[in-house]
């Protein structure tokens, strides 16, 4: 995916859907005719609680029976067709209709219970954003795989693009709740996500998964804090054979004149079949449109030291881009290693464990 222009579109169009209605002929009793002695009470059988479930249930979506507006909007956003100021518009209207339903002229402050209302649906907002952006990393990582993957690969791919797109959402977002709690005379904080251990809705790179069998294996980024370049790619694959355990890498024997002969049968290539090879690359796209790409290919020898930072094996130069330092400083924030590597050394990572 290119940059993500986030500038001016056409604004969303609000289409919720519609109701069915009573459309027959409606006749008028005489009052006189109608015995109101014998009307009893009705209690409704929907208690509110139950009314806000169901309204909360349209806003966010149900998979299985209805388009989430919620999700409607941020696709639409990660498409390119909402700016960053409408998303936040779109996100006000949402929460209005979170808090308040049909209810005409709501005054604030906002309830306890509003404001824990308020937080949730923040929450909710945040994680389908991060989400949406994690899962068009991945979507798009595929295409590079060699071969096909498998439970004994893992493999890895970012692209700074959705962590800015991302980021510029969060923003839009943020500042609609701060919005909408001053207008009701409240006030709207951030929650803590990482000291609630909540990594999904953090940031892209706590929320980013490259590992499609084993999600809890992604320790690829160092520090979720550090934010990439702009124009950044990055691309990790380790190879691997479920259905071969054993592989040939030498043979040796003595002829019959006592003479040694040894056959080493391994190379550098990468081979997708061979869990000891892996291949990496990272590429930067300057202002005049020139990508610059560096790769490399990796033998794993089965030790702690498969473990090994980006930067290691690839760093760019001052002759490649003029942006080369901060290029260089986030592959030090990249690491790979072999499937596996964290079950059989758990201690040796210098990566946070952030992945829940």
């Amino acid at each position: 995916m290119g940059k993500i222009n986030i500038s001016s579109y056409p604004h969303l169009k609000n289409n919720y859907g519609s109701f069915p209605c009573i459309t027959k002929d409606l006749t008028k009793v005489p009052k006189d005719t109608v015995d109101v002695d014998s009307f009893v009470s009705v209690k409704s059988t929907c208690a509110s609680s139950e009314l806000a479930e169901a309204a909360r249930a349209y806003l966010e979506g149900d998979q299985a029976t209805q388009t989430s507006p919620m999700d409607d909007c941020i696709n639409q956003f990660f498409d390119g067709t909402v700016s960053e100021s409408e998303l936040q518009a779109e996100y006000e209207k949402l929460l209005k209709k979170e808090l308040f339903g049909s209810m005409e002229n709501p005054t604030g402050p906002l309830t306890a219970s509003l404001k824990e209302a308020a937080t949730n649906f923040y929450n909710a907002f945040r994680g389908k954003i991060l989400s949406a952006a994690a899962q068009r990393n991945n979507a798009e990582g595929e295409q590079y795989i060699t071969g096909d993957m498998n439970v004994q690969r893992n493999w890895a791919y970012y692209n700074s693009d959705y962590y800015y797109a991302s980021e510029s959402a969060i923003s839009a977002i943020t500042e609609g709740a701060q919005n909408v709690s001053q207008e009701y005379g409240s006030t709207f904080e951030v929650p803590d996500y990482m000291a609630q251990g909540k990594t999904n809705l953090y940031n892209f790179n706590t929320a980013l998964s490259g590992d499609p069998f084993v999600a809890s294996d992604y320790h690829y980024i160092i520090d979720p804090d550090v934010a990439p370049p702009e124009n950044f790619k990055w691309f990790y694959e380790s190879g691997g054979d479920p259905y071969n355990s054993i592989r040939l890498t030498s043979f040796s024997s003595i002829d019959k004149n006592g003479n040694k002969i040894f056959v080493d049968y391994t190379t550098d290539e990468f081979d997708p079949t061979d869990p000891s090879k892996a291949q990496t690359w990272v590429s930067y796209t300057d202002e005049d449109g020139i990508e610059h790409r560096l790769s490399t290919d990796v033998v794993f020898d089965h030790s702690k030291d498969d473990l090994r930072n980006v930067l290691g094996l690839l760093s760019f130069s001052d002759k490649n881009t003029d942006k080369a330092s901060l290029l260089n400083q986030f592959l030090s924030n990249l690491q790979i290693y072999p499937k596996g590597y964290f079950d059989r050394f758990p201690t040796v990572s210098r990566s946070m464990d952030f992945m829940v």
